[in-house]
């Protein structure tokens, strides 16, 4: 049996005094691809920040229950959070390259974990997200020159960089043309040979292209979590299959 990359056990979240995900109980195989799916508001979002505690840079955001990443709480007391978001790669709904060159980008992350082999690590992961064929030759140039899918394509990289074992990306394609998406998409396939791979979506068509497993939110309560192809033929709730039809969302 395979064991869990990730496992969500009970958990609750609030900012405040508004209950933002409710009881949420699930696993996350490893070398998946999971997609987070439901309406806007639904805590797709506050689910994967949860996960490498970027939630924690919101002073009324508290929580119960537990997340396990290989069998560690991520809250738990002993949790260095700096090695913890090291192992989590994060992709931002809108590219977020630095204001430095493309080579800098992907450098940053292990230059400052003290990484060796820099050069080869900036070119293993500008290859890794198909960029290092089109930016190789000038690296040296500003990052916010390129495209906004080579941005996006640079930030995955830039993730990469570190050797996460997770990586989240929150809805990666939204501000991008459909060959750009197609290409972002294209990636994801293939990463999950190498990674756990947990992607927010509202996009339903997104989710049956890459995705293996789908949960499905809906005013913070995980109302379906299985195989995403049974999910889309055969839905056990009437919401999930309100949503799957474009009925709301």
């Amino acid at each position: 049996m395979v064991e869990a990359k990730i496992q969500v056990n009970d958990l609750n979240a609030w900012y405040g005094d508004f209950h933002v995900l409710k009881s949420l109980n699930f696993e996350i195989l490893p070398n998946t691809v999971t997609a987070i799916m439901g309406p806007s508001g639904c805590g797709k979002t506050t689910f994967i920040r949860i996960l490498n505690r970027l939630c924690d840079m919101v002073p009324e955001f508290h929580h119960t229950g537990e997340i396990l990443i290989d069998g560690q709480d991520v809250f738990g007391a002993d949790i260095d959070v700096y090695e913890l978001r090291k192992g989590i790669g994060f992709v931002f709904q809108k590219p977020n390259p630095f204001p430095m060159s493309i080579y800098d980008n992907v450098a940053y992350g292990p230059k400052t974990h003290g990484m060796k082999d820099i050069n080869e690590i900036v070119q293993r992961s500008l290859e890794q997200s198909a960029l290092w064929d089109e930016v190789g030759h000038r690296l040296d140039e500003p990052a916010l020159k390129l495209s906004g899918g080579q941005q996006q394509r640079l930030c995955l990289a830039r993730a990469l960089a570190v050797n996460p074992g997770i990586i989240l990306m929150d809805e990666p394609v939204a501000f991008l043309d459909p060959i750009s998406a197609q290409k972002i998409e294209e990636l994801i396939m293939t990463l999950k040979r190498d990674y756990t791979i947990v992607l927010v979506t509202h996009n339903v068509q997104q989710a049956l292209r890459v995705s293996d497993s789908a949960a499905f939110l809906y005013l913070g309560e995980l109302i379906e979590y299985g195989r995403t192809s049974l999910i889309a033929e055969t839905p056990k709730d009437p919401r999930t299959e309100a949503f799957l039809t474009g009925r709301f969302g």
